[in-house]
């Protein structure tokens, strides 16, 4: 290449704008179509997000039409179950009216006695004292004639008749005295018997109402939540979509501003172009001048209670890591895996029979005083249906329930904690290994 070529192509080099400032614009509208991009992209996420909520909400809103429905059939069975404890509890109206119409018999029937039993007495006394043997000897003695002596036999017969019908009807009353007592005392027995199923019916009732209640204001909490965090997922998107508009127009300007610069930079080098071919015509020795550029880049155990059911032993009391929650927390009682009956470990006093969020379907037996401190017993997660109600007193072994897993539970098993004085204590203590 000639000295006149070289000195051309310098002069181009020098004066356009594309070896240089064009290549750092370009450079910006890299970036901000990155920055396009990772709004785009984290616009889809929250679109997908927003999605999962709807669905959520979708699902909660099916949940509480579902839990709705549950609590007007409950209401029903409530309705039902409150005409039959109407009927039961006139049947133990009737009972208990019975029980003191007997009694009032039974009162009636010992005055009479009492009256005859004095009656007798006195006549007792009067034979043996004023009316001996001796007297009733001479009063047949005394008769003028055969007939006057059979008159005088049959008024003795007469007497001595009335005196029997009086003792067996004493007898028969006090027969029937006896018999009025034992059917008081049956009565009694199935009087207390419907009190007790009355009072266990009724007791399951508000227990599982409780159970739909605690039910329903979850599903609200959580649907609230969902609307609340989908409602903040719609106002990020929208933020989004603003920043990516705001860049989309900054791109567009900036586009516009190269294309500006490219245009201008196109015209001067033309016009250097002109300019170096003039310059080179009358000046052959110009020299060129080197540019640089530049890049980025079950038993009794010792202590008087019994296992209170059947199965193997899941989790220890103490600290472990929650099967719910995935922390670490403290683990208030013993598990006892497996399924079927749960039964008293100890004879005492139901305190609680109903549902809670965490236990579901729970029990709370109290023991009395056990070697100078109150002891409790709770049994937790059992299925509905239970057998015992508060202020019930049940015996060691007594069935008060049947394994399940309702409120916080990942399984079938009975939770059973030991309380003493109100404390937690380890109830292998109490139970066994």
């Amino acid at each position: 290449m000639g000295k006149k070529h070289i000195a051309l192509f310098a002069s181009i080099l020098l004066l356009s704008p594309i070896a240089g400032g064009f290549t750092a614009q370009a450079a910006t509208l890299e970036e901000l179509q990155q920055q396009k991009d990772a709004l785009q992209l984290e616009t889809n996420t929250i679109q997908s997000q927003i999605e999962e909520k709807s669905n959520s909400l979708n699902t909660l809103e099916s949940e509480k039409a579902n839990l709705e429905t549950k609590v007007n059939e409950l209401q029903s069975q409530l309705d039902e179950l409150m005409n039959r404890l109407a009927t039961q509890e006139q049947k133990l109206a009737d009972i208990e009216s019975k029980i003191l119409e007997l009694q009032a018999e039974i009162e009636a029937l010992q005055v009479v006695i009492d009256q005859r039993t004095e009656k007798l007495n006195t006549q007792a006394r009067y034979i043996q004292t004023d009316a001996g043997v001796t007297d009733i000897a001479s009063m047949l003695l005394s008769s003028e004639n055969f007939s006057d002596l059979v008159g005088k036999i049959t008024v003795v017969s007469k007497i001595v008749t009335a005196n029997k019908d009086i003792v067996e009807q004493q007898e028969a009353d006090q027969q029937k005295v006896e018999d009025s007592k034992v059917a008081v005392e049956e009565e009694k027995l199935a009087a207390e018997a419907l009190r007790q199923d009355i009072l266990i019916s009724k007791n399951n009732v508000v227990a599982q109402k409780t159970e739909i209640d605690i039910q329903i204001a979850q599903v609200i909490e959580n649907y609230e939540l969902t609307e609340a965090e989908k409602n903040g997922l719609e106002s990020t998107r929208a933020d989004l979509a603003a920043q990516t508009e705001t860049i989309s127009n900054d791109m567009v300007a900036e586009e516009t501003r190269i294309a500006a610069e490219r245009a201008a930079a196109e015209q001067a080098a033309s016009e250097a172009t002109a300019v170096a071919a003039a310059t080179a015509a009358n000046n052959l020795t110009a020299s060129a001048a080197p540019t640089t550029t530049a890049s980025s880049s079950y038993t009794v155990n010792s202590s008087g209670f019994i296992k209170p059911a059947s199965g193997y032993y899941s989790s220890p009391f103490g600290y472990r890591l929650s099967p719910i929650t995935g922390g670490s927390e403290l683990h208030r009682g013993q598990d006892i895996a497996g399924s079927g009956a749960i039964s008293a470990a100890q004879s005492g006093t139901v305190v609680t029979a109903t549902y809670h969020a965490s236990f579901g379907y729970y029990v709370v037996i109290n023991h009395g005083t056990i070697n100078g401190v109150t002891v409790e017993t709770l049994y937790a997660h059992m299925q509905p249906g239970l057998l015992v109600a508060p202020g019930q007193t049940v015996s060691q072994g007594q069935q008060i329930g049947i394994m399940g897993t309702t409120g916080d539970s990942t399984g079938v098993h009975l939770h059973f904690e030991v309380h003493e004085n109100g404390g937690l204590v380890d109830p292998l203590n109490y139970i066994g290994g």
